[in-house]
């Protein structure tokens, strides 16, 4: 029974003549009632008890509880190849259940790996293209909506993946800007500040490495000298032997630091990171051995 028959049926028991509309007597004092019959006691229990929520799974007008927009965050391709390939952040999907219109998507990036200096790409609209991550690792997007009533969602997260496509992919920053540091790869039997050592000077085109073809070469794709990195050195498919990774406190490029300035050096085989090592670096003009690679065995020692 709905509350509008049952409101109904009170009403009539309550106004009810003296004379017997159905023609049955009335029961003896003391005899029991019917099983079926309506107290006053059970009238007042049903009327407690009846649900006035509105329990239709087919009410399109329902919403949310917390009464909030609802933001819907993606990102893509994901993932990405550092440090050229980019990304798209999208909350095109993200919606109101009240109807209201979206009037703004706030986008930040919450997370990155340690020593990225990329930034979210700033605005108000649904999409932020063009990120360009310059590190290996994870960067975690944040999203949240406003509508035009000034309604405001909780956030929403997801994760851009970043991964070299190259088989050897060694990547540098420090600490202290305005102190310029140089990555420097040897390849199998090279010295440094040779054909046979991929830096700044030589390599940001590349170097004619190991067998014919393009595959075995280094390419430096960054470097960076007011600031404090990255720089990365790859190899797309390194021919067997030992490389060794170097770290050039270059002088007289920018106001030098003679502090101790903390510099990192992460190498990463098949997209896998082996190696994340951080030494300080103060003796300007000087070259500190961070690692050695033997692509024979796929391993990387600290030297």
């Amino acid at each position: 029974m709905n509350r509008t028959t049952l409101l109904f049926s009170l009403t009539a028991m309550a106004c009810t003549p003296d004379y017997d509309l159905t023609k049955e007597t009335e029961p003896e004092p003391g005899a029991e009632l019917d099983s079926g019959a309506l107290t006053s006691d059970d009238t007042a229990d049903t009327v407690d008890t009846v649900d006035t929520a509105d329990t239709d799974p087919g009410d399109t007008n329902t919403v949310p509880n917390d009464g909030k927009p609802v933001a819907v965050c993606d990102v893509s391709p994901n993932p990405v190849e550092p440090p050229f390939e980019t990304a798209t952040w999208d909350g095109s999907a993200s919606y109101d259940p009240e109807g209201h219109t979206i009037t703004d998507y706030a986008w930040a990036l919450v997370s990155s790996p340690t020593g990225s200096s990329v930034r979210m790409p700033t605005g108000s609209s649904a999409t932020r293209g063009g990120f360009m991550p310059d590190l290996a690792g994870e960067y975690v997007g944040r999203l949240t909506v406003t509508t035009d009533d000034g309604r405001i969602s909780d956030p929403c997260e997801v994760v851009l993946e970043s991964i070299p496509a190259e088989d050897l992919w060694v990547e540098m920053f420090w600490a202290v800007s305005n102190d310029d540091m140089d990555l420097h790869l040897l390849g199998p039997g090279g010295s440094l500040e040779s054909n046979g050592d991929c830096y700044f000077a030589n390599c940001t085109r590349g170097l004619s490495w190991g067998a014919s073809g393009t595959t075995d070469d280094p390419y430096l794709d960054l470097d960076d000298i007011p600031g404090t990195g990255p720089e990365n050195i790859n190899i797309a498919a390194p021919q067997s032997g030992v490389y060794t990774v170097y770290v050039h406190d270059y002088s007289f490029s920018t106001p030098d630091y003679y502090g101790a300035n903390a510099v990192t050096v992460r190498v990463y085989i098949n997209g896998a990171k082996l190696y994340d090592q951080t030494k300080n670096i103060s003796d300007d003009g000087s070259y500190t051995a961070f690692a050695s690679i033997d692509w024979s065995s796929g391993t990387v020692n600290p030297l």
